[in-house]
């Protein structure tokens, strides 16, 4: 099955040269080509591709400005960057992209996302290969990786399940050498923090290796990318619903399980120290996804439920204090 996919370049030269480019490979299905960035946005939500590939450096709107609306509207969408810049300049961007290309991009470029896009595309069923159970990952209030038999993975030690829980957390983005043994090794020796990365990295793929789903660790001279499937872990699904209030009103019986059953902080016990913005952003997730909640039971004339949810917010909000 093909990926469809849109453009936004504001230059109409490269603009041409990237819709011929992209027409040679089949995997791809291009839906539109766009040099105005605000009228990509306009045309994005007829279009929902799977992919976008925008540039960095455009007028009036930037491509990661442009990025966060349409991740707005398509959560699970896929960005790759267009730019001119070295690759540590991108590292700054809070936009998740799967990729960046330096321009002028090159076949072997469109191949390397389209390996990166198949390794993160969901397993399906087909008749002659049997479906395989996803991994799933429970990061709220707890720190739980099951395998294919619902059985929790055994970490080879602690270090390399949190080296997952950061890796997980930061899953396709350019994640530097040196910034990681900081976080998991402060004040180790410089030989000794590098060797025990590689330690860790080694024993993780060994664990990656027995999971049926596509993971994969990419290393690079000074960086490593982690590279796996969307739609595994809870937090993913509270950022779904917490994002979309039509889609939390559709789904209000789950979106009040993962309200409810939440206890801080993210990772429960295993609360690590490089956590802790993540769990001021899971905070409000859940503040906002209770306020929505707390206002459909209402108006859905629900007087238990809305008591349960402005108790619990309550509760959390004194708990915070």
């Amino acid at each position: 099955m093909a990926y469809t996919l849109m453009v936004v370049e504001d230059e109409q030269r490269i603009l041409t040269y990237m819709r011929n480019q992209l027409a040679v490979f089949p995997e791809f299905d291009l839906k539109g080509c766009f040099d105005v960035p605000e009228e990509a946005l306009a045309a994005f939500p007829g279009l929902l591709p799977d992919v976008a590939f925008l540039d960095v450096q455009m007028p009036r709107m930037t491509g990661l400005a442009l990025a966060e609306k349409l991740l707005r509207i398509k959560p699970d969408l896929k960005i790759v960057f267009l730019t001119a810049y070295e690759q540590y300049a991108l590292d700054a961007f809070k936009v998740e992209a799967i990729d960046y290309i330096l321009k002028p991009i090159g076949s072997d470029d469109i191949e390397r996302i389209l390996r990166r896009l198949d390794k993160l595309r969901p397993v399906t069923a087909t008749a002659s290969v049997a479906v395989l159970a996803e991994p799933k990952i429970r990061c709220l209030g707890t720190f739980e990786v099951t395998d294919r038999d619902g059985s929790p993975v055994s970490w080879p030690t602690k270090k390399t399940e949190e080296l997952f829980a950061y890796f997980w957390m930061n899953k396709d983005r350019q994640i530097d050498k040196w910034a990681l043994i900081d976080l998991l090794w402060p004040g180790a020796p410089e030989n000794k923090g590098v060797r025990n990365l590689y330690t860790g990295v080694y024993r993780l793929k060994r664990v990656l290796q027995r999971l049926p789903v596509g993971f994969s660790i990419e290393r690079g001279n000074f960086s490593y990318r982690f590279l796996a499937p969307d739609r595994l872990s809870d937090l993913e699904e509270l950022r779904e619903l917490a994002n979309d209030r039509a889609l939390a009103e559709r789904r209000a019986e789950r979106a009040m399980e993962l309200f409810l059953g939440y206890r801080q902080p993210l990772f429960g016990s295993r609360s690590y120290a490089w956590s802790a913005s993540a769990d001021a952003a899971v905070d409000e997730m859940m503040n906002r996804l209770g306020e929505w909640l707390a206002e459909l039971w209402r108006r859905r004339g629900d007087d238990v439920r809305e008591r349960t949810v402005l108790m619990t917010i309550d509760a959390r909000l004194r708990e915070a204090e």
